[in-house]
């Protein structure tokens, strides 16, 4: 046992060798964890994310217990994929995923599929469900190209740019053809600078904390203090909304009905029959404005914060999309995903009836949290794991409890096939039209954004104008 090993023996109670085989159970309460309060462990999470969840794993073995919430309450990480598959396989009326949105209900609301649990949230996902597969996939699919070219010779050339923000309106485009397919907003424009300016919100302190559930009094202070951003993004909000509401009514009136998402959400009705409200329709698509934007863009933020550091692997690409194939590309994109998990800690499971895993007793009210971050860094699970090797992936299908940056289980992302396409049509037009440049070798470290993690200068890289070399190269 080495002393890393030794040190997790001594402080983590549970027996890392084998609950089952001793049948030693501890409850929850008993895992170790920080004693600091939540406010200074919430700040060392929203400062370095990574660092701070990497240091309490080492610290305290693969199970302990973090208060990183206002108000204050523990939240239990699991980190192995034997925890994992057990919270994801969970039956639905013992772990609920509802109250787990809590941290965006300040955009969702909480009439939509996050905030559903059981027979609610199995019937409104696959009313849904068709919006993001089948015909509306292919439509999507043919789309997303043609937005990629659009946006990226857009994008500037021959100066450091962060390009986050960039990627980010790209893929507010894509949402946009999920959300309305063809029939696009008169008043689209609009609603897209919005939507991007209330979501740098995200960038500050107080986007993590749950408005909903904060005294009035605090919140009247927050809202006063003018740099935390708070009464602009409200200010803003009440716009989107505005708006949002002006495309419903502007769909509905219009009598198309296809086989985009909000289409769908005009036909789906409650268990009486009653159609559903114009408020629960907004929630519905604020939550995918957020969810299905944010996640993606971190995504392909990382994967140029990586490209831009490791030539040989950007050559090997550009080699690759001139013969017009993708196998190393997609082996690329899961690299990146394993490293870089959009939400490094899934979404937050509470516990509503007694539960058991890995030997420790879960009771209900307290909150589980799979990270997606150390579960994908498990050098157990992978050789060299903070190494950037796409080549592990060749060949090789992804595990589906050791890698999981689109979750699992009953809520396993939605829109995660189009969240490939959006990263791969991004990569591929880059670097067909673009060199790579950057002025500091290190990879960056993270920073949190709301729920997920974003390159700390926001992927700031210089585009080149590009002469391809290769004889007949170009698009495959």
């Amino acid at each position: 046992m080495d002393n890393s090993q030794a040190g997790q023996a001594a402080r983590c109670p549970v027996d890392h060798g084998g609950a089952g085989a001793t049948g030693t159970v501890i409850p929850a309460t008993a895992l170790p964890g920080s004693k600091k309060h939540a406010v200074i462990q919430l700040f060392n999470y929203w400062t370095r994310p990574q660092r701070y969840i990497e240091e309490c794993r080492k610290e305290y073995g693969p199970r302990f217990q973090v208060s990183i919430r206002l108000p204050p309450r523990a939240v239990y990480v699991l980190t192995t994929p034997e925890d994992v598959k057990a919270m994801f396989t969970a039956p639905a009326d013992v772990l609920h995923t509802g109250n787990g949105s809590a941290t965006i209900e300040k955009y969702t609301g909480q009439s939509g599929l996050a905030w559903l649990d059981e027979d609610a949230h199995k019937k409104r996902r696959k009313a849904m469900m068709p919006s993001y597969h089948g015909a509306a996939l292919e439509r999507i699919s043919t789309a997303i190209p043609q937005m990629a070219e659009r946006d990226v010779a857009a994008w500037p050339r021959n100066r450091p740019v962060p390009l986050h923000s960039y990627i980010h309106g790209f893929t507010m485009h894509v949402i946009r053809e999920v959300i309305y397919g063809p029939q696009v907003p008169k008043r689209w424009d609009e609603l897209h600078a919005l939507l991007l300016e209330m979501m740098r919100f995200n960038n500050g302190p107080v986007s993590p904390m749950l408005l909903h559930k904060m005294p009035p009094r605090l919140f009247k202070v927050l809202r006063a203090i003018r740099p935390l951003g708070l009464d602009r993004f409200l200010k803003l909000r009440d716009q989107a909304d505005a708006l949002i509401h002006e495309t419903i009514e502007e769909h509905r009136a219009s009598g198309y009905r296809g086989d985009d998402l909000l289409s769908t959400l005009l036909g789906v009705t409650h268990a009486d029959g009653s159609p559903l409200t114009d408020s629960e329709i907004r929630d519905e698509m604020t939550t995918i404005f957020l969810a299905g934007t944010e996640t993606t863009a971190a995504a392909i933020a990382w994967s140029f914060v990586y490209l831009a550091r490791h030539e040989e692997v950007t050559e090997r690409l550009r080699e690759e999309i001139a013969r017009g194939e993708d196998t190393y590309l997609t082996a690329v994109i899961n690299e990146v995903l394993r490293l870089r998990p959009s939400i490094p800690q899934i979404i937050v499971r509470e516990v509503k009836k007694p539960i058991e895993i890995g030997g420790v007793r879960y009771e209900p009210g307290q909150h589980l949290w799979a990270s997606a971050f150390l579960l994908n860094r498990d050098p157990n699970l992978y050789e060299e794991p903070d190494a950037f090797r796409p080549e592990r992936f060749l060949d090789v299908k992804p595990g589906v409890y050791s890698w999981i940056p689109f979750g699992g289980g009953r809520i396993r992302c939605l829109g995660d096939r189009i969240a490939l396409l959006e990263m791969k049509a991004v990569i591929r037009e880059v670097l067909t039209q673009c060199e790579l440049h950057v002025s500091d070798p290190e990879p960056q470290r993270a920073r949190s954004r709301i729920v997920v993690n974003v390159p700390a200068d926001f992927a700031r890289v210089e585009l080149r104008r590009r002469v391809p070399s290769l004889v007949g190269e170009g698009r495959g």
